[in-house]
């Protein structure tokens, strides 16, 4: 296994680990909250399989960390009592998220700076005459 993916499944799991013990806090406040929580947890624990069994699903894993760090971080208003979980844990998957884009980056074909140039677009390619 890559490193890198080692180091996002690493980071995934703290991220897993911080979003279990925010559940703790939440569910006595805001029902709505800790059932979305709730669902972000299964689905963090299905995308540890998806990072293991497939490098192409780390990019759209890393989207969904992003996104989940964003729908926790809007929580904070909702449950002043678990902020500092809740920030925690927006920070713990936003973190997981660069991390596992970082991989995805690295594995990223080069792609050429190189200005095309428009001499090439006015030729007209066509089957060479003898």
């Amino acid at each position: 296994m890559h490193s890198q993916t080692v180091s996002s499944r690493a980071d995934l799991e703290f991220a897993e680990v911080a979003l279990r013990d925010l559940l703790v806090d939440v569910k006595e406040e805001t029902k709505a909250d800790a059932m979305s929580l709730e669902r972000m947890l299964i689905h963090i624990v299905n995308m540890h399989e998806a990072i293991s069994l497939s490098p192409e699903r780390h990019a759209n894993v890393a989207k969904r960390l992003e996104d989940f760090a964003t729908l926790i971080s809007r929580m904070v208003s909702r449950n002043p009592e678990a902020a500092t979980k809740l920030t925690r844990a927006s920070d713990a998957l936003r973190t997981a998220s660069v991390r596992l884009q970082a991989v995805v980056d690295s594995r990223a074909p080069a792609v050429s700076t190189q200005p095309i140039s428009r001499d090439w677009l006015a030729t007209p390619k066509g089957p060479a005459r003898l």
